[in-house]
């Protein structure tokens, strides 16, 4: 009898059956870049197992790392099961790492989450629908955030009074959920405001901004999750960092349709992402080191012909890491701006910026 249990980094499946299919599609994947991130797993978990037994005791098949796969396929043995399962799944929860166990169905996220076959439900409160539900729509975004209150409550988040609907504070700054109901939509957004350097502190504005702003849709896409809101303006699509999500809700039975979404949304996907930032170095590689593609923030790689307005978060948040790109980029925005009769209009305040960072600026 063998057991064998996949690994992978993402996406993160929201349900065992979403893992199921998520093994299929990256079977069928290949990956043309040699990634050691395989290889740093195993050698955890090979020194995170006990010292007093030899490799072949743990394993029925010695894992080795295929750093072409993106996904690694791990053997243990079964008389060991209760010694090598805890080590696996504590080893790939601190890297990063997904673990689903086909023989029991369940999934282990990054986050610590398990998930069961059945996937658990969205921890949302059971809060009475009132009669005006349908005819006040301040009354529908009271119920949608009193229906999502457990959900942030229980992981760590505050609620707070007004447009600002929760709050947490992360190793890297302050993370904030932001509703306003105009009319018959609710504005909707998430961003990070920077914990930075005190050298660095004099570039945020009062209201602690240049701030992230998480792209819901991007989550929602890669964990092939519903999310549903109103296409902005094709000007304001082109303004980066410029979008907050319009989430249609006119009625008492949409409101509970957006709030089955953002309940599932942040439930599997955007609040686990959240609680793995653990430093600057970790937002840096989100914002400044990974594809376009996987690039989790409203914003920061949308160009368009003739800007490229994001508030430059990014560019603080290289110089708070003092990565060793930072001068080129920051260089190369600046001349981007300058190049450009639009642009132009900024050039004072990405040379106050420059300055904040110790960069010389051209004149």
């Amino acid at each position: 009898m063998s057991y064998v249990l996949h690994l992978w980094r993402h996406p993160i499946p929201v349900s065992s059956e979403d893992a199921q299919a998520t093994l299929r599609d990256l079977r069928q994947q290949l990956s043309f870049s040699p990634d050691a991130a395989a290889g740093q797993l195993l050698e955890a978990i090979a020194s995170a197992l006990p010292q007093d037994g030899e490799p072949e005791d743990y394993w029925t098949e010695i894992p080795e790392p295929d750093p072409f796969a993106l996904v690694q396929s791990l053997s243990p043995s079964v008389a060991e099961l209760e010694v090598v399962l805890p080590v696996i799944e504590k080893t790939a929860i601190a890297l990063g790492w997904v673990v689903f166990d086909p023989q029991s169905g369940q999934v282990h996220t990054p986050s610590g989450q398990m998930i069961g076959p059945a996937g658990p439900g969205p921890a949302v409160a059971d809060v009475p629908v009132s009669p005006d539900l349908d005819l006040s729509p301040s009354a529908r975004s009271r119920w949608v955030q009193q229906s999502l209150e457990p959900l942030f409550t229980q992981r760590g988040w505050r609620k707070v009074r007004g447009e600002c609907w929760f709050k947490k504070k992360l190793p890297v700054g302050e993370a904030l959920v932001y509703s306003d109901m105009v009319r018959d939509t609710l504005h909707h957004g998430v961003w990070i405001r920077l914990a930075l350097p005190a050298h660095l502190k004099s570039a945020l504005n009062s209201d602690g901004g240049p701030a992230f702003k998480v792209s819901l849709q991007h989550f929602a896409q890669t964990h092939r999750l519903p999310f549903t809101y109103l296409e902005p303006p094709a000007l304001f699509q082109k303004q980066a960092g410029g979008v907050i999500y319009e989430l249609p809700m006119g009625s008492a039975d949409s409101a509970a349709t957006r709030r089955d979404e953002l309940a599932a949304l942040y439930d599997r996907a955007v609040l686990d992402w959240l609680d793995q930032l653990h430093s600057l170095q970790d937002l840096d590689s989100w914002a400044n080191r990974v594809p376009d593609e996987e690039c989790p923030f409203v914003g920061l790689r949308q160009r368009s012909n003739y800007r490229l307005l994001n508030y430059h978060p990014d560019l603080l948040v290289a110089a708070a890491v003092n990565a060793p790109d930072f001068a080129q980029r920051a260089l190369e925005r600046y001349a981007m701006y300058e190049a450009d009769a639009f642009g132009r209009g900024l050039l004072p305040q990405m040379r106050e910026l420059l300055a904040v960072c110790g960069l010389p600026f051209p004149r």
